[in-house]
């Protein structure tokens, strides 16, 4: 039967529900299906209908003892049975033409070889009949809209959220309920809260892919313990970005100590996080560092407020909070511009007279402002319309006083009646503000740190990269037969590699391949300057170890004497060793050196990194990480961030061109990687930037394959 409806995909049906059936549903007070039937009769208001095989009521509703037995068509299905018996359910619930269901059910691939096994029936019984999954091991969704309780995260009496723009996504079901109630508190306007658990189908890629296009939904908040799908994250938060909603991630699972507590939660595998953080760089997600630092940017962002720049206002009655929060502002790289005396002038006419406090920014009233009624209103009015600022911020103290309402009332009023953010830093939160929807802080640094990532969103540009690679498979085919190496070999000896890059367009030394010191003598003649003397083997992938490398060579004695001294050095060190050639390399002045590569990661695939290379790639270990496909424009950004911009900066910095060819080098290392999958590793390193032709150059290369479909990650 197809899970489609009048035109309603079946993901619609699964999240949007016009009927519902609980199998598992309960009369038994503290069970899972007593509480999410529960949830689901206090405040869905389309058909329900709860499923038992031998009682005729659940908490007075009328019951079927199968879904075969209901009269209707349903949309969703929630299944709160044993794992045992939930496969079985899912056949008849796919029989009966349901589109989707919610498996909150433990006891699948978290728990252990059997569990696994249960887990593979169930996704096969998903694959073959079109039902999709939420689950297994979760605690269900919420969406808040249109009243779907259909998660045991809701307590029982505790009421339904008021509609809002965020949405929660976690892949914890408990964590992501903690996460919930706290945000909740805190002032979130949550409108979704999707708990993945183990994801046999749906998971937070394709979750967050669909949330996007919903209307209703104007910020997303992800819990991740890892992401599967990369390519359709990638293209949810493409989306989001030209949408203009902010995708927050809270990654889990950073140390080797994390990644496997989460692999035995959720049976998941982990990456690298700081591959993550690099991919979220790119395509315009924030990464949250604590909890605390994603429900933050929630708040600030929820209102949909964008500010026209970074320039932000302080106001208070205590210069000490005025100087921390001038602290955190610079420290968030916030502007605290000091306003122009016409705009303080205008300040100090609302406030009492006469005045001692300062308005130039910060501005600090001192407690003398309750001097005058209205003043405050006045000061914010004035603050509202000023040209000089782009947010606001002001301080106030949590009291629970009838006679602090008015002061309350006051900053709701001002939130309300100007378009710019405001952040407002509070001994504690005020239920006054929350109910209002006033982002509210108790720190100073996770105001300026919200109002940062506002600004931040605000004022970037369109992503560069979401054109897609054109393939070109007639390059692919030429570079796979520079490839063809002996199946027992590996790496690519260099001159291998140097040829394999030249196909994409990245500039190698010039250099020659020789089998005698009279050949080498020719080539230097040809190359003409200085060059380099290096062993080809495959045995030899660190030339300087066994003796293989001369460097600095010019005259004919010179290389004679050198190729012989260190042939003979390498037969004596590396007596198995087998020789196929020397290679004599022109030698590249350089004033920078760079290192240029790409390694796999598990979950995201090829990675392209550019930093410091030569001498001081272990000194100074900064790299800068994008994933494939990817335009210069983007490896330009990368670039330029390096160092905190310093590689780009001074007399002794890349020049305009030179970023532009170390771009390009990038731009062509990436498109390897997605052309050739069997190359496992490639390194580039050096780059000498700045030689005599004005070009950036790879003066080494080492690509490494994978044999038997997998990589060694410790290859070198």
């Amino acid at each position: 039967m197809s899970n489609s409806v009048a035109g309603r995909a079946p993901l619609d049906r699964l999240f949007s529900p016009r009927s519902i059936a609980m199998i598992g549903a309960s009369n038994a007070a503290g069970r899972i299906g007593a509480l999410m039937f529960a949830n689901l009769a206090r405040f869905y208001k389309g058909r329900l209908y709860p499923i038992h095989p031998r009682e005729a009521e659940i908490q007075g509703v009328r019951a079927y003892a199968s879904v075969a037995d209901v009269p209707d068509q349903i949309d969703m299905a929630v299944i709160a049975v044993s794992a045992e018996s939930a496969v079985g359910v899912l056949e008849e619930v796919a029989a009966a033409g349901i589109a989707g269901a919610v498996v909150v059910t433990s006891g699948f691939a978290e728990a252990g070889d059997a569990g696994k096994a249960l887990q593979a029936r169930l996704i096969e019984v998903a694959e073959r009949t079109g039902v999709r999954l939420i689950g297994p091991n979760c605690i269900g969704y919420l969406n808040v809209a249109e009243a779907v309780a259909a998660n045991f995260a809701l307590l029982p009496g505790q009421p339904l959220p008021v509609p809002g723009r965020v949405a929660l996504i976690s892949q914890s079901g408990g964590f992501g309920s903690y996460l919930m109630s706290k945000g909740l508190d805190a002032g979130l306007q949550l409108g979704w809260f999707v708990s993945t658990g183990n994801e046999a189908d749906l998971n937070l890629s394709q979750v967050l892919r669909y949330l996007v296009e919903r209307p209703e939904v104007g910020v997303l908040l992800m819990f991740s313990e890892t992401l599967r799908d990369p390519e359709i994250f990638i293209e949810a938060v493409e989306r989001a970005y030209a949408l203009g909603k902010p995708v927050v991630l809270l990654k889990a699972g950073r140390s080797d100590e994390a990644a496997r507590a989460a692999m035995s939660h959720t049976a998941s595998i982990v990456g690298s996080a700081d591959v993550l953080d690099a991919v979220c760089s790119q395509y315009g997600v924030l990464v949250a560092e604590t909890m605390e630092e994603m429900l933050d940017y929630g708040l600030i962002f929820q209102d949909g407020r964008r500010p026209a720049g970074s320039r932000v206002g302080i106001v208070t009655t205590s210069g000490g909070a005025g100087v921390l929060l001038s602290d955190e502002a610079a420290r968030a790289g916030l502007s605290l511009p000091e306003l122009p005396r016409d705009e303080q002038e205008r300040l100090i006419a609302v406030l009492p007279q006469p005045f001692y406090g300062n308005v130039s920014n910060p501005i600090d009233t001192t407690a003398q402002i309750t001097a005058k009624p209205g003043a405050t209103r006045s000061l914010y009015a004035e603050l509202s319309g000023s040209e000089s600022l782009d947010m606001l911020t002001t301080v106030t103290w949590a009291s629970t006083s009838p006679a602090a309402a008015p002061a309350m009332q006051e900053l709701i009023d001002f939130y309300k009646g100007t378009g710019k953010p405001v952040a407002v830093l509070s001994t504690a939160l005020i239920p006054m503000l929350r109910d209002a929807g006033v982002p509210t802080y108790t720190d100073p640094r996770r105001v300026m740190r919200a109002l940062a990532a506002l600004a931040q969103v605000a004022q970037r540009e369109p992503l560069a990269h979401s054109a897609r690679r054109a393939q070109d498979a007639a390059r692919a085919d030429r570079a796979r037969k520079h490839l063809e190496i002996p199946l027992q070999e590996r790496v690519l000896m260099e001159h291998q590699g140097k040829r394999l890059f030249a196909e994409y367009g990245i500039p190698v030394t010039r250099e020659r391949l020789v089998h005698s010191a009279d050949a080498a003598i020719d080539a230097a003649l040809q190359l003409g300057g200085k060059v380099a003397l290096k062993v080809m083997s495959y045995a030899l992938p660190h030339k300087s170890d066994v003796g293989a490398l001369r460097l600095g060579l010019s005259s004919a004695d010179e290389i004679r004497d050198a190729f012989e001294s260190m042939m003979s050095e390498v037969k004596q060190r590396a007596p198995r060793a087998a020789i196929e050639g020397v290679l004599v390399q022109e030698m590249v002045p350089a004033r920078m050196e760079l290192t240029c590569g790409v390694q796999r990661d598990p979950v995201f695939g090829p990675m392209v990194a550019v930093g410091l290379g030569g001498v001081l790639i272990e000194q100074i270990a900064e790299t800068a990480l994008l994933r494939p496909p990817f335009d210069t424009a983007t490896a330009l950004r990368a670039i330029r961030g390096l160092l905190g911009g310093r590689l780009v900066k001074g007399r002794r910095g890349l020049s305009e061109q030179e970023q532009v060819q170390i771009a390009e080098v990038m731009v062509g290392v990436g498109n390897l990687a997605l052309d050739l999958p069997e190359v496992a590793e490639v390194d580039i390193n050096p780059i000498r930037v700045g030689d005599a032709r004005a070009v950036a150059v790879a003066a080494d290369a080492l690509v490494v394959l994978a044999r038997d479909g997998a990589a060694d990650a410790n290859t070198h």
